[in-house]
């Protein structure tokens, strides 16, 4: 059956497969069950580290603060 899920090839050294091995068997999943979700948290954290900076930027600025319970008075 296709799928709409688009396909990576991914090659990777000896260790990294049997780390991915060993998760998998203990998860009870396939090595691309676990890929993908190590991947999809690879880029939340990705994403976490960018707002972070963001939002260190914002507090770094000189301007007027408002307090979070002004805001939502």
């Amino acid at each position: 059956m296709p799928t709409a899920k688009k396909r990576i090839n991914l090659t990777v050294e000896d260790d990294i497969f049997e780390s991915l091995n060993k998760i998998a068997k203990k998860e009870k999943t396939s090595i691309a069950g676990i890929s993908h979700l190590l991947l999809e948290k690879a880029l939340e954290l990705q994403e976490d580290f960018y707002f972070s900076k963001v939002g260190e930027a914002r507090l770094a600025e000189k301007s007027k603060k408002v307090s979070h319970e002004d805001i939502w008075d």
